[in-house]
């Protein structure tokens, strides 16, 4: 599946992963790595959010806005939580 993005959107989506990776288990971050690598930018930003919900992971205020523009900005698998971004724990 080929995504299409708004320009900056592969940018903004890699800055938040290096951001984020470090605190997110091995295996979850080697996957998000993994679905950069292959294109699926989508997948990788719901991976993402997701997995820093599942973790508890503080995130930083401003940093809210652009995950929620990154989710909002692809079409995103259908068993995505509509409120996902709200389900974060904000720093």
């Amino acid at each position: 599946m080929s995504d299409t993005v708004p320009n900056g959107y592969r940018a903004t989506l890699v800055e938040q992963v290096q951001k984020y990776v470090p605190v997110l288990p091995a295996g979850e971050a080697d996957s998000l790595r993994t679905l950069l690598t292959v294109g699926e930018l989508s997948l990788a930003a719901v991976d993402l959010v997701s997995a820093l919900v599942r973790g508890g992971v503080p995130v930083e205020p401003q940093d809210v806005p652009t995950l929620r523009w990154l989710l909002e900005s692809v079409t995103l698998p259908p068993d995505t939580p509509a409120d996902l971004v709200d389900r974060l724990t904000v720093a």
